[in-house]
């Protein structure tokens, strides 16, 4: 599905959403008593400040650290109702201009890096500008030298090298942000961690943890699965590597039953309007969309 297609029909869904009150109802009643976790990657400050806004005037936004901490205590006690922690994946360049915003609101975003490509000027694989949306599917479901060894021979693409330009946050951006953000990791180099073979996904859950507390001081306890794809194989992995919870792309909300390691999220759209956001706010949108796409790959394999 192409990129205008998808958004045609998410605004097209979003409108019908909003019609019928549905995000109302999911905010008041389905989700009252549990926990959002909502997910960005590229946001920009203008589209944040408008969604920001809107949450603190109809949910409570909490760290990350109380949803997981009231988790393994097995109660939402300390938790206000209709809660909702923002999180933000791989450490974009861009993300440095959210700041005024995180101080403005007091937010406590948790932001998880790729720690081999902050601070350098590395490159995200799948912000290679000729890979179309397909064919960066396709390369996610193969195993991981499989998709290194395309990348290389199609794009000149080598995830060590070193570009003119920069994909992700400087140590200094991030030293200014850490007052006001809780930095984790998201792998090294965000593979798909169930294609990668078992020294593989070691390296990239137990080395970014690694990486990261050597860089900035600090000691990580959360991680999130690239694109979301994990097996009991890296539930155990993140299990032995310490830390104390994992955030999926399972569109769901969180209960203080839900395991620490498969926290569910609500994706939003990083360019989504308001009206868009308030419908994606349900997941309503997001699991159509999703639903269409995994059809359309099945047809066309």
């Amino acid at each position: 599905m192409s990129i205008k297609l998808g958004n045609f029909i998410k605004n097209a869904i979003s409108a019908v959403v909003l019609l019928f009150g549905i995000p109302f109802l999911i905010r008041e009643w389905f989700c009252k008593n549990k926990v959002t976790v909502l997910l960005y990657h590229d946001v920009q400050p203008e589209i944040l400040t408008k969604h920001i806004d809107y949450l603190c005037h109809h949910f409570n936004i909490i760290s990350l650290d109380l949803l997981v901490t009231s988790i393994r205590n097995k109660h939402f006690s300390d938790i206000p109702p209709k809660s909702v922690v923002i999180t933000i994946d791989d450490g974009h360049a861009g993300n440095i201009a959210l700041l005024p915003i995180i101080k403005k609101y007091d937010i406590f975003p948790t932001i998880y890096v790729c720690t081999q490509i902050i601070n350098t000027h590395r490159h995200f694989w799948f912000g290679i500008p000729a890979l179309s949306k397909k064919e960066k599917e396709r390369l996610k479901r193969i195993p991981n030298v499989e998709r290194l060894t395309h990348l290389r021979q199609a794009s000149n693409f080598d995830q060590e090298k070193e570009y003119q330009d920069r994909h992700a946050l400087s140590l200094n951006e991030m030293k200014q942000m850490m007052r006001y953000v809780n930095f984790e990791p998201h792998t090294r180099f965000h593979p798909i961690l169930p294609n990668c073979t078992k020294t593989e996904c070691e390296q990239e859950i137990f080395g970014s943890k690694e990486d990261l507390e050597k860089l900035l001081g600090i000691k990580c306890h959360h991680f999130s699965y690239p694109n979301g794809d994990y097996t009991e194989r890296e539930l155990n992995f993140v299990k032995s590597a310490g830390y104390r919870s994992a955030r999926t792309v399972d569109i769901g909300w969180n209960r203080s039953d839900t395991s620490p390691y498969k926290l569910k999220a609500i994706p939003i759209s990083d360019d989504a309007g308001l009206i868009r956001f308030r419908a994606e706010l349900t997941g309503i949108p997001q699991r159509i969309v999703k639903r269409l796409n995994a059809l359309l790959w099945r047809t066309t394999i």
